[in-house]
């Protein structure tokens, strides 16, 4: 693959894309889609001086070109006057959109907590037939950059650079020495990893429950080898934040409305006395404007199980007003992982529970309410 690192990724954000580029060294990149070119840029410089490249785009440039060309320079030397770049080298990428009407075929995945190997040969059910990829949270660990990239090689190759992934960040992923550094290389809404996106048949909204302990846990840090609180983490402020865009949120008429969230805000956890169970008025409210939003469903990961529960479900520790997908299972000491193959149409989400011997371990359909 030359210049690139490793494949990559079609991010959903909003109406438009963002393809994650990592460099094997610092250059000049830009996307060649149709008749137009594209850029990283900042007020009006490019960037080259980097090996990580997020270059966004009109979701329908993309969709009515079918493919896109990446266009390299390695820098030689970036200097005040006379600049050196190396001579352009292309790569291109065919692409396939979601489709407008359906049914659309969708891989999810979550808590794969580095078992690469094993997610891949469970997120490949569809095999060509996969129009789009939710990778929800968990994927690895965020010490190092190295730990990034583990994560988009493995997104590259489940989805090949020729579908859509719709990300969201999930509990370990705010943890770690470049924890911070999530949102250079995964979508976010400026800093914020919630967001709203419209993607063919349907429309949807990410969310994003942060740490999964309130903000003063000891697990976040360690003096002399005694866990004690560093004050690393602000996320009941991010939380409050989130509840003021949820606010402002409306989603399009006509179309399913999906939520994405690893943390399920009304299933938290499973037990209601447990010290995971927090932001009781906070998700609440959430879901209160969840409601108004009119979300169909809400497919979720973090307990490592499989779950599916109805609208306001007794099982939920507080009221759902939505139905909820738990669709992910790892089991590292069995080398084993189950993740949901959805088919969606425009009155129901048909879902599989499928390991990564593509057997199915269980199957139903939620229906939409009219």
């Amino acid at each position: 693959m030359s210049f690139l690192a490793c494949t990559p990724s079609v991010f959903v954000i909003g109406d438009e894309y963002e393809i994650l580029l990592n460099l094997r060294d610092p250059g000049l990149v830009s996307l060649s889609v149709g008749d137009e070119t594209y850029y990283e840029e900042n007020s009006g410089a490019l960037r080259s001086e980097r090996t990580v490249c997020r270059i966004r785009l009109p979701q329908a440039a993309l969709d009515a070109a079918g493919r896109y060309e990446i266009i390299y320079r390695k820098t030689v030397e970036r200097k005040a006057y006379f600049s050196l770049f190396e001579d352009e080298v292309r790569l291109a990428f065919a692409f396939t959109p979601v489709p407008k009407d359906g049914p659309v075929n969708i891989y999810y995945i979550a808590d794969v907590h580095y078992a690469f190997e094993t997610a891949l040969k469970t997120v490949d059910y569809f095999g060509d037939a996969l129009h789009l990829l939710i990778a929800n949270g968990d994927l690895g660990e965020v010490e190092t950059e190295e730990n990034y990239l583990e994560v988009c090689e493995f997104l590259g190759v489940a989805a090949g650079g020729r579908v859509p992934i719709v990300m969201a960040r999930g509990n370990h992923d705010t943890r770690g020495r470049l924890a911070e550094r999530f949102t250079d290389y995964f979508p976010a809404n400026g800093h914020d990893t919630y967001y709203t996106f419209t993607l063919g048949a349907f429309s949807g909204l990410v969310l994003d429950c942060g740490e999964d302990k309130p903000d003063d846990h000891r697990e976040y840090g360690k003096y002399n080898g005694a866990p004690v609180y560093n004050g690393s983490n602000i996320f009941e402020r991010f939380r409050r934040r989130e509840t003021e865009f949820l606010r402002g949120v409306s989603l399009p008429e006509g179309k399913p409305r999906i939520a994405i969230s690893h943390i399920c805000p009304s299933l938290p956890v499973m037990e209601f006395d447990s010290v995971f169970n927090i932001e009781a008025e906070v998700y609440e409210a959430w879901n209160k404007e969840l409601a108004r939003i009119g979300i169909d469903v809400m497919i979720t990961g973090h307990l490592h199980r499989l779950l599916v529960l109805g609208k306001n479900d007794e099982r939920a520790l507080r009221p759902n007003p939505y139905p909820i997908i738990v669709g992910a299972r790892p089991d590292s000491r069995n080398n084993c992982m189950v993740g949901t193959a959805l088919t969606l149409y425009p009155d129901r989400l048909e879902y599989k529970f499928t390991d990564n011997h593509h057997e199915v371990v269980d199957a139903g359909s939620i229906r939409f309410a009219d």
